[in-house]
């Protein structure tokens, strides 16, 4: 229940009761039920108020599971996507290891190809080296030396197939060396390629993984709204089954007399149950009404009420069947009630915990909250006076037997 704020200048309790009261007593008073309604209506009101809220918080409820469900499939696709890029380095990898082996197959044949192209060099020095000491009479011996003119042109033709098939075989191999160094720049520029798509797919995956992380966080934080939203409704659904259920003791207690809690019948209007009243919570009065001496200091100061020693938090409880015309805080006081029974108006504060509201009807012996504990500002007890047309007067005497 939100309260005003506490004043800032302290003022007189007893003048802020009495203008309080003066301001709601008689035709003003009239001006403001008229306004507000009585109690019953206006517990209604509140009944609708609380449903409307419990529909509200159904509907963000709803909205804020369909968000849940939409980030539920934002992290399902990023998960089906991670696989992806995870699949997709497994494969990049397993081409690399296939490169290597080509690579390394190529090599080989890369230094086979070298190994034979080194061996003819050597030969061709060789026979440079021959030719440079003694020509070509070796050759020229070896053709005259045939012993007949057929034998002679055998050799010769020998002599030239022996030389362009070293000179093919050179040309072979300088060819094979070639495409087997142009092949290996070209596996090399695949290779590092390869290198690429796998850094490429191992940041994407650790982007998409970051992605997924701060799913994760949103779909926690709306699975928190959600509990919270749930929590709200179950809260609200609660108050509304309460108000209902004080509604139904409200028609009842229509129905019927006021009676105390104590079993006194309260008949006919306020004035006419002097001494009958029922205690307003159970204990002892601590400040009787009137002037209180302090006899250190030598002051005097007006009570316009009664303070009653209570157990802390006792039951603070209606002496009369009226209505909530205000709830406020005062400095002195704490948090006070105020309610109306016709030309008379009951007062209780010092209030640790409070159950009415104001517009609200409530019924003698009906709780309205808790008295007070060392934290509120009169300390363990409860504040009680009645005021008559905007007067304080002595309610000792308008109480029973405790």
């Amino acid at each position: 229940m939100m309260l005003r704020p506490v004043l800032t200048i302290r003022p007189n309790f007893a003048l802020a009761l009495l203008l309080v009261c003066l301001a709601l007593g008689g035709t003003a008073a009239q001006e403001v039920y008229a306004q507000e309604g009585e109690g019953f209506d206006a517990t209604q009101r509140r009944l609708e108020q609380l449903k409307e809220l419990v529909a509200a918080d159904e509907e963000k409820l709803s909205r804020a599971r369909l968000r849940t469900r939409a980030g539920l499939q934002e992290l399902d696709r990023l998960n089906r996507e991670i696989a992806l890029r995870r699949e997709l380095v497994q494969t990049y990898q397993k081409r690399r290891e296939e490169m290597e082996l080509i690579r390394d197959s190529l090599q080989t044949r890369l230094d086979l190809a070298e190994a034979d192209l080194e061996k003819l060099r050597t030969e061709y020095g060789s026979r440079a080296t021959h030719a440079y000491k003694y020509g070509r009479t070796h050759s020229i011996a070896l053709i005259l030396a045939a012993e007949s003119i057929n034998q002679m042109l055998v050799r010769v033709r020998y002599l030239r197939r022996f030389a362009d098939q070293r000179r093919e075989r050179l040309q072979m191999i300088k060819a094979a060396t070639t495409y087997l160094e142009e092949e290996r720049e070209r596996l090399e520029a695949t290779y590092r390629q390869t290198d690429d798509l796998i850094a490429g797919a191992r940041a994407e995956e650790a982007e998409l993984q970051k992605a997924v992380s701060e799913r994760q966080g949103v779909v926690s934080r709306l699975r928190r709204a959600e509990n919270n939203l749930q929590q709200s409704i179950d809260e609200r659904e609660a108050a509304v089954a309460e108000v209902e259920s004080k509604l139904a003791s409200m028609i009842a207690a229509s129905r019927s007399r006021s009676t105390s809690p104590s079993g006194v019948d309260l008949t006919g209007p306020f004035q006419e149950n002097r001494g009958k009243l029922p205690w307003p919570a159970i204990g002892v009065v601590r400040e009787p009404f009137g002037e209180i001496v302090n006899e250190e200091l030598g002051t005097k100061t007006p009570n316009p009420g009664v303070f009653i020693a209570t157990s802390p938090q006792a039951e603070v409880k209606s002496v009369f069947e009226g209505t909530v015309i205000s709830v406020d805080v005062m400095i002195d006081f704490g948090t006070y009630v105020i309610v109306q029974h016709g030309e008379y108006h009951s007062v209780y504060g010092n209030f640790s915990v409070l159950y009415v509201g104001q517009g609200e009807s409530v019924v003698a012996g009906q709780s309205l909250g808790r008295s007070g504990t060392e934290a509120e500002p009169k300390g363990e007890g409860l504040f009680f006076a009645i005021f008559k047309d905007g007067q304080p007067i002595d309610p000792a005497p308008w109480l029973g037997r405790p």
